[in-house]
Order: C-alpha cells, then structure tokens, then sequence
C-alpha cells in the first residue's frame, strides 16, 4: 500500500473498497446533515431561531450520523473503529499548528481593518447568560462531532485512501466544500482560516484512520475561535 499519509493502514478503511456503498453512505449523510437542521428551523420557525437551536440542530446531526456510522461500521469494529491509532503522537503535532493559523489569520483580520465576523457579533444575541454558557458548551462539542463525521468519515470514505493522489483529492474535495458551506462568514481571512483548519482536521483524520484527533481539534479550534473574536472586540 502507497499510503502517503498515515504511518499504519487507516482503521476505518481497511474493509474492501466499495464506491456504490459509500457513495449511499456519503449521499445519506449529507442528506441527514442538510435535511435536519432544515426541519427543526422550520418547526421553531425564524423569529425563535438562536444560536442555541442551532446547536441543537447540530446535536440531532451528530447523533443520525452517528448512527448512520454504526450501520456502516457494524461488521468492522462499529464506532469503536471511529477512533483510530497514534492518538496523543498526532494530537500534539496539529495543536500548535491550529494556534498558529488563528494567530495569522486574525493578525490579517486586525491588520486589514476587517474586524470582527457579523455571525460572531450576533452569535449569542437574545440569550440569556444561562442560555450563553450552555451554547457555548454545546459549541465545544456538537459541531465538532457532526461536522467531522460528515466531511472526515463519511465524504472522506467516497475516495479509496490508500494512495497519495487520492488522499490529496479527499483533501482537498472535502476541504473545500467545508470551506463554501461556513457562508455565514464574509472576510476572505475567515475562509483562508477554515480552509487551513479542514486540511489540518483531514491530515489527521488520514494520519490516525479515525476521526477523534480532528473531533478534539476542531473542539479546540473553537475555544481559539472564540478567543480570538473576543480579542478584536477589544482592538477594534
């Protein structure tokens, strides 16, 4: 195997290639993802929807996909096989490199006189403190854990990963389109920075074969994020 990337076979993918099965997969998946959050901002309709029903709407996500994932796993390990190998050795290699991408990101951010996100300015608008604390923990984990099974386990999974050009393509594919769906934000520093977060969560996803590295580093990527807002409203 001319795996590029991770040291070992990736854990999740050492069940024999089948495109028509995880090309259903992926469709399902992003079917789910679009579809759900959808129905619950239909049925709590506009004038009620917070940042603290998108959160929830990331919660009923995270737990389909995860379901979802169990199915298609059942035979190789179930969601255990989700958390792949060479955890810590991996972890502590990416952690710095997503501080440095905030650093340069929201130094471009203040330096260009862009400031801060409107989504950011907003995000907890019309809370209450109760309800800011509990959003913010919902935030640490629920959009991690949705986001990552769909463009790191279940899109990732439409390309046979054991080469180096399909695991740029994977890269690259998912990484992009993680990129276009955040249209909530406006400043091209804010998509240079979820570009270069996506390859980085995609690096390791095919480093560790599992998708736990880029859960707990996209959880960190918020704790940065909000950081880092809460610093230009300060300077700006």
């Amino acid at each position: 195997m001319n795996n590029a990337i991770s040291p070992g076979h990736p854990a999740i993918d050492q069940a024999s290639y089948s495109w028509w099965r995880r090309c259903l997969m992926g469709i399902t998946a992003l079917f789910l993802a679009l579809a759900l959050p959808a129905w619950i901002f239909t049925v709590v309709g506009k004038e009620e929807w917070t940042s603290l029903w998108l959160m929830v709407a990331h919660g009923a996500t995270a737990v389909a996909l995860l379901l979802l994932a169990a199915l298609q796993l059942r035979g190789s390990g179930g969601l255990r096989a989700l958390l792949g190998h060479d955890l810590w050795r991996t972890y502590k290699i990416c952690l710095p490199i997503v501080v440095v991408i905030y650093a340069v990101c929201t130094s471009l951010d203040v330096g260009l006189g862009y400031g801060r996100e409107t989504f950011m300015v907003t995000f907890l608008a019309g809370l209450t403190a109760l309800e800011r604390v509990l959003c913010l923990v919902m935030l640490l984990a629920l959009p991690p854990i949705s986001e990552e099974l769909l463009y790191r386990h279940f899109l990732m999974r439409l390309f046979p990963l054991n080469s180096r050009f399909w695991q740029w393509v994977a890269i690259l594919s998912t990484s992009s389109l993680f990129m276009l769906m955040h249209s909530q934000y406006t400043h091209w520093p804010s998509f240079a920075l979820i570009g270069a977060l996506a390859v980085l969560f995609a690096y390791a996803r095919l480093r560790t074969g599992g998708i736990l590295v880029p859960v707990l580093l996209h959880s960190f990527a918020e704790i940065c994020g909000m950081l880092s807002d809460t610093v230009m409203s300060q300077l700006l």
